[in-house]
């Protein structure tokens, strides 16, 4: 008779189908990291429940942290789950190299964060298809060869040479 809910993304509200009768998801949509301040008025959660009748209490807890709420499937969250590892897992990794090429010349990495802030406040009015520049959209291989020369570790290299294959194929050019 107990409701119970899970918080992951990945995981589909099936999980619960042997064991409880009513259950769900609260899949709040955002990174939790250790001492990291977080408005959670800016986190959306996305819920599923099995009953539709036990929407309104989890879209309750959810109003009453503050969230913002999204009836979505287990599908639609697989997704939205995937979509974020691209766009914050992926891209800390990506913040991460950055951090090693900046460190390995002496020059402070904080000096980027100002592009950083830009690339993400730019894609809150355009798509980031068209948010897209750089060497590879413009086609300038030399610009793109003195990159690759620049680049003393091969993981570096297969995830520049990676990227820069998705922006022109993306591109068209």
């Amino acid at each position: 008779g107990h409701f119970v809910v899970h918080t992951s993304g990945s995981v589909s509200i099936d999980v619960f189908e042997n064991s409880f009768s009513h259950f769900g998801s609260f899949y709040p949509l955002q990174t939790f990291t250790e001492d990291s301040k977080l408005d959670f008025r800016d986190v959306p959660v996305c819920i599923e429940v099995e009953r539709k009748s036990d929407y309104n209490i989890v879209k309750t807890l959810a109003l009453e942290l503050g969230g913002q709420t999204l009836r979505i499937n287990s599908d639609q969250r697989a997704a939205l789950h995937l979509a974020a590892v691209f766009v914050n897992n992926f891209t800390n990794q990506l913040f991460r190299v950055a951090h090693e090429i900046t460190e390995t010349q002496g020059v402070d990495f904080d000096i980027l964060k100002p592009l950083i802030s830009e690339t993400a406040k730019k894609i809150q009015h355009i798509s980031p298809y068209m948010a897209q520049t750089g060497p590879a959209l413009r086609g300038d291989e030399t610009t793109i060869k003195k990159h690759l020369e620049l680049l003393d570790k091969n993981m570096h290299k297969s995830i520049y040479e990676l990227l820069t294959k998705a922006i022109k194929k993306t591109h068209g050019v």
